[in-house]
């Protein structure tokens, strides 16, 4: 019987050294896209009122810890509790988005004895695909007008926002009052943008509402309403 045992084990062991070997960069960036999924998922759930809605995309996910955190932050820079529930409340909106430069550089493996790179195309592909239906997501959500508020990347900002909806202003994170003022900030991904965009349709179209997410926008910018 334990030699038995053992022989299953064994083909268990050669079985997933396979797997590992064949899939490894699939099941990672399934697993890493899954967390997004249940992060937000988890976030969108409560279906709390809220004050503002900030949307962070770039590349990098936020655990529910670092979720939290940043959330606490954005809700505290509130200007004032717009909804009168008796606090301020901030809502954030994840969206975890790639260029394809980042992505080869995901996949893509050096030598340290020989220095040639070699990059894994198959995981690539996978991860391009799963990629590009994150920027769909992304593009349908700046349309329904639902922020006016964004922490994004170089990339999501000179692809999809700069030139292509109505950016009335823009600054990089590291020149704000928030990242001035919290640690939390400052260890954020390098390179994001804080936007302020006017929508065409939407709950931010209104233009009382807009003046809200202004005036909130102002704070994290310079700390105070303008």
């Amino acid at each position: 019987m334990e030699e038995r045992e053992i022989v299953a084990q064994s083909k268990f062991m050669a079985w997933l050294d396979n797997y590992w070997y064949h899939y490894k960069w699939h099941t990672i960036i399934a697993a890493f896209f899954l967390m997004t999924f249940v992060v937000c998922f988890a976030q969108c759930s409560k279906k709390e009122s809220v004050d503002m809605t900030v949307a962070f995309c770039a590349n990098d996910t936020l655990n529910e810890s670092e979720m939290e955190v940043l959330t606490k932050i954005l809700s505290d820079a509130c200007p004032e509790d717009v909804d009168g529930d008796g606090r301020k409340a901030a809502r954030l909106n994840l969206h975890t988005i790639f260029s394809e430069e980042e992505l080869t550089a995901l996949f893509t493996e050096t030598d340290e004895e020989s220095g040639e790179t070699t990059v894994d195309r198959s995981g690539m592909m996978t991860a391009k695909g799963y990629n590009t239906e994150r920027i769909e997501t992304l593009q349908n959500y700046v349309i329904t007008g639902e922020c006016a508020v964004w922490l994004v990347s170089e990339y999501v900002y000179t692809t999809m926002f700069e030139g292509k909806v109505a950016v009335m202003d823009s600054r990089p994170l590291s020149e704000t009052w928030l990242y001035d003022t919290y640690d939390a900030v400052k260890d954020l991904p390098d390179g994001l943008w804080l936007i302020l965009t006017k929508p065409l349709y939407g709950t931010y179209a209104a233009e009382d509402v807009f003046a809200t997410a202004e005036a909130y926008y102002h704070v994290l910018v310079s700390g105070n309403q303008s």
